[in-house]
């Protein structure tokens, strides 16, 4: 399953179910309806393209239909970042990350283990990092 596939309202979703682990559509809608001005029938909608995809498979032995993600939360960041990343120049990742420091809420706990990662990488890091774009047209 590829979660480029999954749009915007759908993550919207996902994020929710990963927090409670599983949840009913009633839960679901509950909590996207004090965050959007979406409808039910919009937030059902989401559900059941969903499961179409693969993300979510809904226990039917109860009632109402308890949601299950089938794709866990860090594998989706992961496939997501990491799609994300490459697609972009090599040259553009260092300020891609840059930007993402300094416009997320992050905790002084991550950054600390940012650091870490950060220091540890450097003792193998290029002087300079080549652009890739033209690579394979050469």
């Amino acid at each position: 399953m590829e979660v480029e596939n999954m749009s915007k309202a759908e993550w919207q979703v996902m994020r929710i179910i990963w927090t409670l682990g599983q949840a009913t559509s009633k839960e679901v809608i509950e909590v996207l309806k004090r965050k959007t001005t979406w409808k039910t029938v919009t937030i059902k909608t989401l559900i059941i393209r969903l499961q179409k995809k693969g993300f979510l498979k809904a226990d039917e032995s109860t009632r109402p239909y308890v949601y299950k993600p089938l794709i866990a939360e860090t594998d989706a960041i992961h496939q997501s970042v990491n799609d994300l990343f490459d697609s972009l120049c090599c040259m553009r990742k260092g300020k891609a990350i840059g930007d993402l420091i300094k416009n997320s809420p992050i905790s002084k706990g991550d950054i600390d283990e940012l650091i870490e990662l950060l220091q540890n990488k450097r003792e193998t890091a290029p002087d300079e990092v080549e652009c890739d774009c033209l690579e394979a047209s050469l």
